[in-house]
């Protein structure tokens, strides 16, 4: 499916060839060029990164001209020209627009004016066409980051249900899945999770443009984030666990009530989060009060680390609840494209 950016960066091209056609400009399909590299994620960065390419291509203009009618235009004064350029946007720590300076600079030097200033003013105009394009266009329509957003937390929210769920399916069949396996699983979820934060930044970017700024869900994503990585100690204290031990039972019973009371959550359904994180913590210490040898101590030490990252869930699970942000948990269960993890 072709997205909103891509139809947006086409017609910038086509309105930048055309306007440069139309005042006569030399190379009209350079200012197609400048407006593919002006089309940003977000208008923040679209208005950021023209003002700098604007500023490169006039250094760039302005040099290659220069260099042109008084050295010439030689293969050799052209590559020092661009290693010139290269280094100095380096030392600047203005890459961003690197690229689009030497480019200038080298069709400058590349055109055949009939005057010094016609050569550098036509690469000016072009860049000024193609980044004005590029930065306008991103007013129409407003990029989708806040639905993006929404989707990629729903669909993360999800695939750690089904986590929760398939290990409760394990400890109800007595087994395991091995670590580096269910550690696969866990990375798809980070995947999501770190292209919302990404998405995250660009709605903090353009915020700073609307009159109403709406809240980023930039804390709901670090809440699952959490989430994760609490539900990853749990596994790894699960291979620990000597599978045909008492407890392990009560802990299957305590995973099966986290993943109802996330259900709830995730259906906008009212549920007794804090009375679970008191279950989990008595629970635990009463695991850790039983009389035992060393035979099964290893097993119900894990078990209680286990208990302890669990609470931690279910304290950033009341996060999220407690979040009043715009964009929540979708109603009903989310779809995962996760696959089966294969215990074998």
């Amino acid at each position: 499916m072709i997205g909103a950016r891509v139809l947006k960066t086409a017609i910038a091209v086509m309105l930048s060839i055309l306007t440069a056609r139309f005042f006569e400009l030399q190379t009209p399909q350079f200012a197609g060029i400048v407006a593919i590299l002006a089309v940003q994620p977000s208008f923040y960065r679209s208005l950021r990164y023209g003002i700098q390419h604007t500023i490169s291509a006039i250094i760039g203009a302005v040099l290659g001209a220069f260099v042109m009618f008084e050295v010439g235009n030689s293969f050799f004064v052209i590559g020092l020209v661009a290693l010139f350029l290269m280094t100095i946007h380096v030392k600047l720590k203005t890459t961003n627009s690197l690229l689009i300076s030497v480019v200038v600079a080298v069709n400058t030097m590349g055109t055949i004016p009939h005057y010094f200033g016609e050569s550098a003013i036509n690469q000016i105009a072009l860049v000024i066409i193609g980044v004005g394009y590029g930065t306008l266009i991103n007013l129409l329509p407003k990029p989708f980051h806040q639905e993006r957003a929404g989707h990629l937390l729903t669909q993360a929210e999800g695939m750690i249900r089904v986590l929760l769920h398939y290990t409760h399916i394990e400890l109800s069949e007595g087994r395991v899945t091995p670590y580096p396996k269910m550690r696969e699983q866990i990375n798809e979820v980070r995947v999501y999770i770190e292209r919302g934060k990404e998405i995250c930044g660009y709605i903090r970017e353009d915020e700073k443009y609307r009159v109403n700024p709406r809240k980023n869900p930039i804390q709901l994503f670090s809440g699952l984030e959490a989430m994760v990585e609490r539900f990853r100690d749990v596994s790894k204290e699960l291979q620990k666990v000597d599978l045909s031990h008492p407890a392990v039972g009560e802990a299957k019973e305590l995973l099966f009530a986290i993943i109802q009371t996330q259900e709830a959550v995730a259906s906008r359904q009212p549920s007794d989060m804090a009375g679970l994180e008191v279950m989990l913590e008595e629970t635990r210490n009463r695991l850790w009060n039983q009389q035992g040898g060393l035979d099964d101590f290893e097993t119900r030490l894990a078990i209680y680390n286990a208990y302890g990252h669990l609470r931690e869930y279910v304290r950033e699970l009341i996060k999220l609840v407690d979040h009043d942000g715009e964009v929540i948990l979708a109603k009903g269960k989310a779809t995962s494209p996760m696959h089966a993890v294969d215990a074998g």
